[in-house]
């Protein structure tokens, strides 16, 4: 959930870095309500950390240093804090922010970051403004997941749905495909497609990007997704797993076996999961007694926060986790880097559908049940 364009850009029209690789970077960058203080810079993917700090004097700092590539990195005043992101390249870059906005800092002179950045002030804007409408008719329709909807509203929210999801497919794709030779694209793939998008579409558009952008580490990134999706695809055998539940019992997959079992990826602290968690209630409802089970698995690490969100939002089910937030070992296996995510695996151990949400979680589910 992250979320200018720059005159000559043709310049860099077939390179990932526009920049002198010799000179490195230089951020120039102030505060304008701290006088003095630490400042951090850092890179965070997956397990590979790099952090650099520096001291805040009169409100100014300066940051210097080297990339092989452009890569994201955030601006923060302490390590916990998510900071302000940007694409930082070999370049000389100005900041400028408040402490309590750093998500609104302005960053110039960064030309790939202002690429990146211009999907999320346009098109995904347009995106946003019609995805907003329908979430609120839903939550109207089904009073927040507490009621199931009626045939016909069923039918006008699917409909209202692939309408929505048509004109995203559009955008989006229109952007990566215009943007193929920029970091942008492979950003934007990752970001937008792999986490929501089908797995024919993330290979898609990483046969669109030039061989430079395939290189970078982003679009090395999109290629391990199509290797993971082509593990947990629609129709193949689920990976098994197995892990902790809530009282340190150890669940596995295949304890499942013979059911049709949802492998729901969620968290404590993601708004969406919460928001999406009363339809999988309702839906948990409506057909466990039919032989429907639910397996929870959360990128939670505070046991606490995990079992007071399970209990708060009535998850009556199964759940998991290993509490070690996003590297998870289950989410790892199955490629989930955005929650909620979720598969759909029939009595066989195959995949049948992969991240089914509001009326699509319903649909399936009758579906599949109203058969028998």
């Amino acid at each position: 959930m992250k979320k200018l364009i720059l005159s000559g850009l043709a310049v860099a029209a077939t390179i990932v870095s526009c920049s002198n690789k010799e000179e490195g970077y230089t951020i120039n960058g102030k505060f304008a309500d701290i006088k003095e203080g630490t400042v951090y810079l850092e890179f965070t993917d997956g397990d590979k950390t790099i952090t650099d700090s520096t001291q805040i004097k009169d409100g100014n700092f300066t940051f210097k240093g080297k990339l092989e590539e452009p890569l994201l990195y955030s601006i923060k005043l302490n390590k916990a804090q998510n900071g302000a992101q940007f694409l930082l390249d070999n370049e000389d870059i100005t900041f400028e922010a408040k402490k309590d906005s750093l998500f609104f800092a302005k960053v110039s002179g960064a030309t790939q970051d202002s690429i990146y950045k211009s999907f999320y002030e346009n098109e995904y804007k347009k995106i946003a403004a019609l995805m907003e409408p329908y979430y609120k008719t839903d939550d109207s329709l089904t009073q927040s997941g507490k009621v199931k909807l009626t045939p016909s509203q069923e039918i006008m929210l699917n409909k209202r749905w692939e309408n929505i999801r048509k004109f995203v497919d559009d955008v989006t794709g229109k952007f990566i495909v215009s943007h193929k030779d920029k970091l942008a694209a492979a950003l934007i793939i990752n970001e937008r497609v792999a986490t929501s998008g089908s797995p024919e579409k993330v290979k898609k558009y990483y046969d669109v990007l030039t061989p430079e952008i395939q290189k970078s580490f982003y679009g090395k990134k999109i290629k391990n997704t199509i290797e993971i999706n082509e593990k947990t695809a629609v129709g193949v055998m689920a990976p098994l797993f197995s892990q902790a539940d809530v009282s340190g019992k150890i669940v596995k997959l295949s304890d499942y076996k013979g059911k049709y079992v949802l492998v729901d990826f969620w968290a404590s602290w993601c708004g969406p999961c919460r928001e999406e968690n009363p339809n999988v209630v309702l839906a948990y409802n409506t057909y466990h007694d039919k032989g429907f089970e639910i397996l929870g698995v959360s990128l939670d690490d505070r046991k606490k926060d995990w079992e007071k969100a399970i209990e708060k939002d009535g998850l009556t089910w199964t759940h998991v986790s290993d509490l070690k937030g996003w590297e998870n070992e289950v989410a790892g296996l199955y490629g989930v880097n955005a929650v909620p995510t979720n598969y759909l695996i029939g009595p066989d151990g195959k995949i049948v559908a992969k991240n089914l949400r509001k009326a699509e979680l319903q649909s399936k589910l009758k579906e599949i049940f109203n058969k028998s």
